[in-house]
Formats: C-alpha cells, sequence, structure tokens
C-alpha cells in the first residue's frame, strides 16, 4: 500500500469539501421532505424622538412542503449513476408515494 504526506492545507481542503458536502447533503434532503419553520414578524413605529419601538409582535409557523426535485437532487447526489437519476419527475413522484406508502405502513405494524 503506498502512502502519500499531504500538507496541513490539502487536509484543511478536504475536510471543508467534506463539510460542505455533508451541508449540502442535509440542506437538499430537508427540502425533499418538506420542513417547518417558526417566523417571528415584528412591526415597529418610530416615535417623537426618531427611535425605532416595536408595537407588534407575532410568531407564525411556515410550512414548506416536500419538494420532488430536490428529493431527485438528492438521489443523485447521492448516487450519481443510479437508476434514478434516469426517472422522469413524474416516475419519482409515483416512487415517493409508493415509498412513502410503505413507510406509513411499517410505521402501522410497529
Amino acid at each position: 500500500m503506498r502512502c502519500r504526506v499531504i500538507s496541513v492545507k490539502e487536509a484543511t481542503a478536504v475536510s471543508n469539501a467534506e463539510i460542505n458536502r455533508e451541508k449540502l447533503l442535509e440542506s437538499v434532503y430537508r427540502r425533499a421532505e418538506g420542513y417547518t419553520v417558526e417566523e417571528k414578524l415584528t412591526e415597529y413605529v418610530i416615535d417623537e424622538e426618531g427611535n425605532r419601538r416595536a408595537v407588534k409582535e407575532k410568531t407564525q409557523n411556515k410550512h414548506y412542503p416536500p419538494d420532488v426535485a430536490a428529493a431527485k437532487a438528492y438521489i443523485e447526489l447521492l448516487e450519481p449513476e443510479g437508476e434514478f437519476a434516469r426517472m422522469t419527475d413524474e416516475e419519482l413522484e409515483r416512487e415517493k408515494k409508493r415509498l412513502l406508502g410503505e413507510l406509513a405502513s411499517g410505521d402501522q405494524s410497529s
């Protein structure tokens, strides 16, 4: 087995690339799965002295539904030459529904 010594700069670049790939995979997966975020909205007014003052705060949940294109991108990132890379969006949607059905039936049997 042949080993190669690499510099700290090269090791850091490889490490950063792996971290960035993991962050990318997590982000794409989250988008593919759908998610809900809590948003905080604040209304402000300017008082007589010119200072900004909060008058109303509202918190609401905003839901982002699952995204088929993100699911396809996620699968392609995991398996660039896999079977899913050749599927159309419609085929992926059918496969998604089939897999979600299997997951749902598996959850009920537990």
